[in-house]
């Protein structure tokens, strides 16, 4: 009885060790990246949880992408660096190459992000998962634009946000903040240019704007 004991304890240790050695560890990067995701998909609604965690692990692998593609290109960039150090036309030349082969794999895998999404959730719902990728720069600088300069016409605002919008699509794809941010700072400066040239004063408004903001107790 006593040897029969300790065969099945030992069995018993023995599958849970092999259990354990069965879970998979997640990485650090998986982790933050998953955070990310969740702050987003969590902010919205969905029809069941089943839709809510695949949204979610669609962000994670565009995530993933975007890391995955902005390391192998600056790889790829540095060895070309190293290895035409000599020449540097050609070095410019195959650099410009690695990137927009780089750029091209991109623009699919963008589609196919999008593409995924509006399989399994509404128009709207892509939108919010656009804004949640792009922290929600897009409606914050709209609403700045309407705010500071409360004469826009409708036509005016159509137009910021024809143009806020394709910055948008641009940020999805950026892999750092600052990318994404520098996409929307080329946008408003081609609205600043466009109210500029239909006789708005910007430098005046926005002071205005600034001293009304003062006046509740609020900053830009």
């Amino acid at each position: 009885m006593k040897q029969y004991l300790i065969i099945n304890l030992f069995i018993l240790f023995t599958g849970f060790t092999v259990n354990a050695q069965a879970e998979p560890e997640i990485d650090e990067y998986t982790k933050v990246i998953t955070e990310r995701a969740d702050k987003i998909v969590n902010a919205m609604t969905f029809e069941n949880e089943a839709i809510k965690i695949r949204v979610r692990d669609i962000i994670v692998s565009h995530y993933r992408f975007l890391n995955n593609a902005e390391e192998s290109r600056n790889a790829d960039v540095a060895k070309i660096r190293e290895e035409y150090a000599e020449n540097k036309e050609l070095r410019d030349a195959k650099i410009d190459l690695r990137k927009a082969e780089q750029d091209l794999k991109t623009r699919d895998h963008h589609f196919a992000f999008i593409s995924e999404l509006k399989h399994i959730i509404t128009e709207e719902q892509v939108d919010q998962v656009k804004d949640g990728l792009t922290y929600n720069v897009l409606n914050n600088t709209y609403n700045g634009f309407c705010e500071m300069i409360p004469q826009l016409t409708g036509e005016e605002k159509e137009q910021i946000l024809i143009w806020l919008t394709e910055a948008r699509e641009h940020a999805i794809d950026g892999g750092t903040s600052r990318e994404k941010h520098n996409w929307f700072g080329k946008y408003k400066g081609r609205i600043n240019n466009y109210l500029s040239g239909r006789g708005y004063d910007l430098k005046k408004l926005s002071t205005e704007w600034e001293e009304r903001l003062k006046k509740k107790g609020e900053k830009l």
